[in-house]
């Protein structure tokens, strides 16, 4: 019994709600004018072919959503677009774009650039415009215009075959320089294979080549000789001169000949020879028991002295001249001495011998 009076109950609330319907007073419509009808004037239902002074519905199903905050469409084909626009998500442009000013997180791209990347001054400066790579906790990598050339902040790694061209002609290599390379302030190089020079030289400016003068110089400003080596006040030259060459010291110095360190020949100061030691002529080890060795005859006072075993037959010979007999023997003679210039000359014995 409780749910027919349940039924009953809610029958009765149904016809008290059409009732009180029925007897309210509709709202009054605002009249018809024409071209002109009010927006109150309309109330649901589906308008076609609905044109306006700025609006024009050609679709033939629906294409626009309007809610709050909020439009919804497929497609939008426009002129401009006026004002900020924020896009949230993934923006798809299948034809050319003109940007006046681009400023992205990210860029990247599946297709070649077939055309120039054209950086506009601002400000009236390019300086400091390029391409930046930059990477959290490390310094920005750059190929940037600063001043009145490229920068880059990091080396450039070529290929082991490349080579480095200013106007079409190479001028580095991986281990060659150009052959246009004329000037240069190298300060350390490696082992020099061969080096060849024109013009001139200078070493620390202590060894040096003056290519006008062809002087060559060691420790020398002004060098008196082709090759000279000087030091304090003394100067050793080497000087060709025609047909003679001059080796000496051209300083008023002594000069010495040395072997083992020490003095073997000594040339003075005003030109005498000091000899410290055996001194041998044609004879590879002079004695130790002599001064002098020789191994043909000498001069000594103008007079030639000889060692034979005759008196001489031939040649010019002079008065003086002598000769030692090679196998004296008791009471024989020493030798023989020229007593009269000639060819051979005039030769007597001399110097008895006991018997």
């Amino acid at each position: 019994m409780s749910q027919i009076d349940n039924i009953r109950e809610g029958l009765a609330r149904l016809a008290t709600t059409v009732e009180t319907i029925a007897n309210t007073q509709a709202a009054e419509m605002p009249p018809a004018v024409v071209n002109s009808i009010s927006g109150n004037a309309i109330h649901g239902g589906k308008i076609t072919l609905l044109r306006s002074t700025g609006i024009t519905d050609k679709a033939t199903r629906n294409s626009l959503l309007v809610e709050d905050d909020l439009i919804t469409v497929g497609s939008i084909d426009t002129d401009n677009l006026i004002g900020d626009v924020d896009v949230s998500g993934g923006l798809n442009v299948q034809g050319p774009m003109t940007v006046g000013s681009l400023h992205v997180e990210e860029l990247s791209s599946t297709q070649k650039v077939t055309q120039n990347i054209d950086f506009t001054a601002q400000g009236g400066s390019i300086d400091m415009m390029g391409l930046q790579w930059r990477q959290e906790g490390q310094a920005t990598k750059q190929i940037v215009w600063r001043g009145d050339r490229f920068y880059i902040s990091n080396t450039i790694d070529l290929h082991r075959n490349a080579v480095i061209e200013i106007d079409n002609i190479p001028v580095l290599s991986a281990d060659k320089l150009g052959v246009t390379i004329k000037h240069s302030e190298l300060e350390t190089v490696g082992t020099l294979n061969g080096l060849r020079i024109a013009g001139d030289l200078s070493v620390d400016e202590f060894v040096t080549y003056d290519s006008g003068t062809m002087r060559f110089a060691i420790g020398a400003e002004a060098p008196n000789a082709q090759l000279s080596v000087a030091s304090n006040e003394a100067e050793f030259v080497v000087d060709p001169d025609f047909d003679h060459v001059r080796v000496g010291a051209f300083t008023t110095s002594k000069m010495s000949l040395i072997t083992d360190n020490k003095e073997r020949i000594v040339i003075k100061e005003q030109g005498g020879v000091e000899v410290k030691g055996t001194l041998g002529i044609n004879v590879q080890y002079p004695g130790n028991d002599v001064d002098l060795q020789v191994a043909g005859a000498i001069r000594f006072a103008d007079k030639r002295l000889a060692v034979g075993n005759e008196m001489p037959t031939t040649g010019n010979n002079n008065q003086g001249d002598i000769v030692y007999d090679s196998n004296p023997v008791a009471d024989g003679y020493m030798g023989w001495v020229c007593v009269a210039s000639g060819t051979p000359g005039t030769w007597k014995r001399f110097g008895k011998i006991e018997a």
